[in-house]
């Protein structure tokens, strides 16, 4: 019998790291958590580290949020 993944809600402090963000992300495509987060979290990492790494231009966190929703696009929720 399979155990199904755990629900696991990825906040902002765990993707605010990038290294993080990346282990998280690639357990939750290798089904080993079911990751979810909503827009306002990916509104937070991507406004913290604008603010903290200004010599990435935002528009790389947007194309990594982009590359995220379409490898795990049951991740989103709302409300």
């Amino acid at each position: 019998m399979a155990l199904e993944p755990c629900v696991v809600v990825l906040d902002a402090c765990v993707l605010y790291p990038f290294h993080l963000k990346n282990i998280v992300v690639q357990v939750a495509v290798d089904r080993l958590i079911d990751a979810r987060w909503m827009d306002v979290i990916h509104d937070e990492w991507i406004r913290s580290l604008a603010a903290n790494v200004s010599a990435i231009p935002i528009g790389r966190f947007h194309v990594t949020r982009r590359l995220m929703e379409a490898a795990l696009p049951q991740a989103a929720v709302a409300g």
